[in-house]
């Protein structure tokens, strides 16, 4: 079920726990307001995928509080022994979007995948795309977000390391084209960059907003 890519994730974000989550403790006002545009649009009780919902907090935790049912899936097993704990409403799978996906996960109103797309290439991030849609029910929410670079850089993050891709808002819409959705918009949102996380300045978000073909 995990690829080769999403083990070494997984050794990673095993590692981090819930440091993780306390990086950005305070820091994801745009990523909650964007869960927050999300839920209005969906009826109580839609299904919603969390793709790469680490601890819970605050993706998969914001939807429950809205009536949805949601499931998470993440390559690590600790982050989701956090989930569990904290968020016990959802659901939470062992899986790797990148490897073979539980058929029986099925498919959802809408699908969530939040910062994890980091350092893709075009053909990588146009799969990673595809089968968020393929897990969407047709004429279903593909809600995705990535940092904007500019260029390549390397980044410092939690005492480790890696080079960021360069990523543009134009670069995102197109990925989610070649992937076969219709993209409705390419939000740009600013936030405050993650605790002990060099560069420190203020980064920019891309929010995809796209829909899976009706028929």
């Amino acid at each position: 079920m995990i690829s080769p890519e999403g083990a070494r994730v997984a050794r990673v974000f095993d590692s981090l726990g819930m440091d993780f989550e306390r990086a950005f403790a305070g820091r994801k006002q745009a990523q909650t307001d964007a869960v927050e545009d999300l839920a209005r649009r969906l009826a109580p009780g839609s299904r919603v995928l969390d793709v790469g919902c680490a601890t819970g907090r605050p993706t998969t935790e914001q939807l429950c509080a809205k009536g949805l049912d949601v499931t998470g899936i993440d390559v690590s097993e600790v982050m989701l022994a956090h989930a569990r704990r904290q968020v016990p409403r959802a659901r939470f799978v062992l899986a790797d979007l990148f490897g073979e996906v539980p058929a029986e996960l099925g498919a959802y109103d809408a699908v969530v995948c939040l910062f994890c797309f980091v350092d893709l290439p075009e053909h990588s991030f146009v799969e990673g795309v595809r089968r968020l849609a393929a897990l969407t029910v047709p004429g279903g929410t593909v809600l995705l977000a990535v940092l904007e670079r500019r260029d390549t850089q390397v980044v410092r993050f939690l005492g480790r390391t890696y080079r960021a891709a360069r990523c543009l808002r134009e670069d995102v819409r197109h990925y989610a084209e070649l992937a076969g959705l219709e993209v409705e918009r390419v939000e740009v949102r600013t936030e405050a960059p993650a605790r002990d996380q060099a560069p420190a300045e203020p980064e920019r978000s891309l929010y995809l907003w796209a829909r899976t073909p009706a028929s």
